[in-house]
């Protein structure tokens, strides 16, 4: 019984201890406590790696965020459907064709590209059409009254349904036409503006954007308006 209990006393109290030993005791405990910082420090070092790993693995899934965000743009915009040739804010789709006077086609073309800086009222028609005869006077007396200004008037004869160069003249003539016309031999400017009706009339601005459209049988304070705010723009 005596042994344990000096056992466990010697165990407690180190008062007792020979000052060799407390140093062995305190170099020991500083040995000890230099392996724990080794330890804390080697565990440091191995949570580094884990951190660079975080940081790629953020960089790659922002980076394959952006890629899907711009495909999925890219995809949107490109479903769109795309706006049909005549449309307001367009560029008009230029031509270049033979001019058909009250004697027939002439030795000449037109360009519509070179009115660029003008506002063109052009129109659609084909002569045996009854609301164009009907419209004809109007458009006659819109270009009296804008004669000498920046505004030039083209009609687009068409040949459908047996129209001709020699109808398209007998129409000029009937009607007293005075500004131009130029026939469409082969109906594809129509086809490029999308006309499924006539007349039709456009206002292109002086920039050659299609400004506004009519169609059918129209006010002439209606085209009046549109020309003179495409004048002003």
């Amino acid at each position: 019984m005596l042994t344990d209990s000096r056992i466990v006393f010697c165990f407690l109290v180190d008062t007792s201890m020979p000052a060799e030993a407390a140093q062995d005791v305190n170099t020991g405990d500083e040995a000890s406590g230099r392996d724990r910082n080794l330890s804390r420090s080697k565990a440091k070092r191995k949570t580094r790696p884990v951190k660079v790993e975080k940081s790629r693995r953020t960089s790659y899934l922002i980076f394959a965020g952006v890629i899907i965000v711009a495909v999925l743009i890219g995809l949107y915009v490109f479903s769109q459907p795309a706006k049909p040739a005549g449309s307001i804010g367009e560029f008009a789709p230029d031509f270049q064709l033979q001019v058909v006077t009250a004697q027939g086609l002439a030795d000449e073309e037109v360009r519509l590209s070179s009115f660029r800086g003008k506002v063109v009222v052009l129109e659609f028609m084909v002569s045996w059409c009854h609301v164009c005869q009907q419209m004809a006077p109007s458009i006659a007396y819109l270009e009296q009254q804008y004669r000498g200004q920046d505004v030039v008037f083209l009609s687009v004869a068409a040949t459908q349904g047996g129209a001709t160069a020699e109808s398209t003249a007998a129409f000029i003539r009937d009607n007293g036409v005075t500004w131009t016309h130029v026939l469409d031999s082969d109906n594809s400017v129509f086809s490029r503006y999308g006309v499924g009706a006539t007349p039709t009339y456009y206002v292109i601005d002086r920039s050659g954007k299609i400004f506004t459209k009519f169609q059918g049988l129209v006010a002439t304070d209606a085209i009046s308006d549109a020309v003179t705010v495409a004048l002003s723009s």
